[in-house]
């Protein structure tokens, strides 16, 4: 048999293809944005992808002229990982993660080294998410890697030294043959007529690599979307012991995937485990902390071990009602002067929400140690930001608590029920209950025609959504909050909070008041103004 040409990248020539796939990303990004299921001016889903990825490019050009293709690749991981911003970007750094890990050590960029990369790039985007769930980026990670694996199997020793365009022209058709069943996969999807957001972003980076590899254009993108699905929020956390360490490669590699599967046993809880095969940072809370420790040291060398215990500080606040020695942080991410201006009322440090680009794990991490306290609090107030601050949990100095918010009004919520004086885990209890049952309302502008949850809306358009679902369409703002309220069933409510965007008045601000007023005469309304962006009233309906 002949043997094939010896056409492979080298290090240089793969960041090249990364610095091409990253602005063809960027190109798309608005398009992406503009086909959410949900069609808000803030989704951000290809402008998420599109800043993670500007974030690994950059971390990856502070390498020399000529750099190794593993070095080029782990470089493009850890600056998704500091940079990942939104769900879909933390899903994506995790992506670039694996495909560092899966192409290895490998001198050259071959068909065997995309293959691999892509095999592990999805098997670690699925370990990134707790509920994985089908039709979305996921599927189409998979399809890519199992197409990339397949075609392979075809060549002369697995792809090994065969040219990589053929293989990586075998997973871009397979990625895009499953972003497109993924409208099929997802009631969300079929109902509005697109398909996934997320796995329109893979097909775009897939598309942008074999370009610059090829010497082609990228194609037109397909424009559709479907955010990662919203994740479960956390189980109600217990006491014990809260552990953290590192672990130090020693003779042989790290086997993160071994160590998050010894961290996760035994009904330990808020797990983080990150890292690679030469470094992991776990955190754990856990009823049996030395044994843990005795259990890691088989990966490596086990270095700042850190154990606070939980239980005992607890029987001490029951018995004493002392939380002496107690140094707990509240870390709110805002958007707009007057949500500012709330949470540094009920003590928080504020951090920039961002209108359309989410903030990267690795800013809500700086902003985080920045507080010099040894725990904080963090509130992500947005769905698509509460990945990407469990992400920033494993990189900060300071122990980083999620409590899940989704929405502003939910972190106000969550705010009034912070005490500075109790420990972290105490408050992130107390605060989970306390917005767990705070409704939302936004009223904003249809970005794009849509049918969503059973409603059809015109680009243009004043729409409502309840607890990040599309409810209703009307001519007028204020129609919009009064159809929101309505369903969010204000009037058996005790309080409803209207917050007016930077684009309603005081005047416009007093009639939507009034008008609540009116409708629901038995609930008191009051209101603020927010000052957010976009969204011209988002409403608090607290039971």
């Amino acid at each position: 048999m002949a043997q094939p040409p010896r056409e492979l990248i080298n290090g240089t020539q793969l960041r090249d293809a990364f610095v091409a796939a990253s602005q063809h990303l960027r190109e798309m990004a608005k398009g992406i944005d503009a086909i959410n299921v949900y069609p808000v001016p803030d989704g951000d889903t290809g402008s998420n992808m599109a800043a993670t990825m500007r974030e690994a490019i950059d971390t990856a050009l502070l390498l020399g002229a000529e750099p190794a293709v593993p070095a080029l690749l782990e470089a493009v991981a850890r600056g998704a990982l500091y940079g990942a911003r939104g769900n879909s970007g933390v899903i994506l750094s995790q992506a670039l993660r694996g495909f560092s890990a899966g192409v290895g050590e490998a001198g050259e960029f071959d068909a065997a080294a995309v293959a691999r990369g892509l095999v592990e790039a999805a098997a670690e985007a699925y370990a990134a998410v707790s509920k994985p769930q089908e039709g979305t980026m996921l599927t189409v990670l998979r399809a890519a890697g199992d197409a990339a694996l397949e075609m392979t199997r075809t060549l002369m020793d697995g792809g090994a030294g065969h040219p990589c365009a053929g293989t990586l022209a075998a997973a871009i058709r397979a990625a895009e043959e499953a972003e497109a069943r993924t409208i099929e996969q997802l009631r969300e999807l079929r109902e509005a007529g697109v398909p996934d957001a997320g796995g329109e972003g893979v097909c775009a980076i897939l598309r942008g690599l074999y370009a610059a590899i090829t010497g082609t254009a990228p194609p037109p993108a397909l424009i559709p979307e479907r955010p990662i699905a919203a994740l479960p929020g956390h189980e109600p956390e217990g006491f014990g012991f809260c552990t953290e360490f590192l672990i130090e490669r020693d003779s042989a590699p790290i086997d993160l995937e071994a160590v998050r599967r010894t961290v996760t046993t035994g009904g330990n809880r808020s797990v983080v485990v990150v890292g690679d095969e030469r470094f992991v940072r776990v955190h754990v809370h856990t009823s049996e902390p030395r044994s843990l420790l005795e259990s890691a040291v088989a990966f490596g060398r086990v270095v700042r071990p850190k154990i606070e215990d939980m239980s005992v500080q607890n029987a001490r606040w029951e018995a004493t009602g002392s939380r002496a020695g107690i140094c707990t942080g509240l870390l709110a991410l805002s958007r707009g002067k007057g949500f500012d201006e709330i949470f540094r009322s009920l003590g928080a440090a504020v951090t920039d929400l961002g209108d359309v680009v989410k903030p990267p794990a690795g800013e809500i991490a700086a902003a985080a140690d920045a507080m010099g306290v040894p725990d904080v609090i963090v509130l992500p107030n947005h769905r698509n930001v509460v990945l990407a601050a469990r992400q920033a949990a494993g990189i900060t100095r300071c122990t980083l608590h999620v409590v899940e918010t989704a929405t502003l009004p939910q972190g106000i919520a969550a705010a009034l029920a912070f005490g500075a004086d109790e420990g972290a885990a105490a408050n992130v209890t107390t605060m989970s209950s306390a917005f767990s049952t705070v409704r939302t309302v936004e009223v904003t502008r249809a970005a794009a025609d849509r049918t969503a949850d059973g409603v059809t809306v015109a680009s243009g358009e004043a729409i409502a959504l309840l607890d990040g679902r599309l409810i209703a369409g009307r001519e007028s703002s204020a129609a919009a909050l009064l159809a929101g309220l309505e369903k969010a069933d204000a009037g058996a409510a005790t309080l409803v909070t209207i917050y007016s965007g930077s684009e309603v008045d005081d005047a416009g601000l007093a009639a939507a008041i009034a008008t609540a007023r009116e409708a629901f005469p038995g609930t008191e309304v009051e209101g603020i103004a927010g000052g957010q962006a976009l969204y011209s009233f988002i409403a608090s309906v607290e039971a």
